[in-house]
């Protein structure tokens, strides 16, 4: 069960109705018939503005600063004007 967000900075506990939820299923199995394991993250909603997770070979899941270019500002829905 996911306690909190996955950022170690943070201690954000989980709240499945914000943020980003990432399944990961590692590929680190010895044999094509080895049972994979699924494994769940939880970033909170400030978190995942600022901040990815991607998974790397032989290391697990790590926590990447979002790249510039894919930062998005986060409004909540009752802040979105129409014309």
């Amino acid at each position: 069960m996911l306690e909190k967000c996955s950022n170690p900075d943070c201690d954000l506990p989980f709240d499945y109705r914000e943020g980003r939820l990432i399944r990961f299923c590692p590929t680190d199995t010895k044999s094509p018939g080895q049972y994979r394991r699924v494994e769940h993250f939880w970033l909170c909603g400030k978190c995942s503005e600022r901040y990815v997770l991607s998974g790397e070979r032989g290391a697990g899941m790590k926590i990447r600063l979002r790249p510039a270019a894919t930062r998005t500002k986060f409004l909540p829905s009752n802040s979105v004007r129409t014309n």
